[in-house]
């Protein structure tokens, strides 16, 4: 469901306040190109593409979102089991912190 190239998503509803406060890296540049995001880190040089799930996740993180409330919206959004949901969400934000596209207040 929620993809980029080199990433995409997995956990527990409870594991998402594993990242209380997510934000994205200030190296990273985003645009919306149609249905997709392209994510480019400034610092590695590496670009990423999203699809129209992740894309949307991304684009809530940037506006100031934490992971919780991502979520309610992603559901609202979305026809998606929440366990499901949070599940790939837990991944997802763990490739993205891999990837050093978003930072983790612990």
């Amino acid at each position: 469901m929620l993809f980029v190239d080199q990433i995409s998503m997995n956990n527990t509803p409870n594991t998402l306040q594993t990242f209380p406060a997510v934000k994205p890296n200030p190296n990273v540049i985003f645009r919306r190109l149609g249905e997709e995001v392209v994510l480019f880190n400034l610092e590695t040089d590496h670009f990423y593409e999203l699809n129209g799930t992740a894309a949307r996740f991304w684009e809530l993180l940037h506006a100031g979102r934490d992971s919780t409330e991502v979520c309610k919206q992603m559901l609202e959004d979305f026809a998606v089991d929440s366990d499901e949901l949070v599940k790939e969400a837990k991944d997802f934000l763990v490739q993205l912190r891999r990837e050093d596209l978003i930072a983790v207040d612990e």
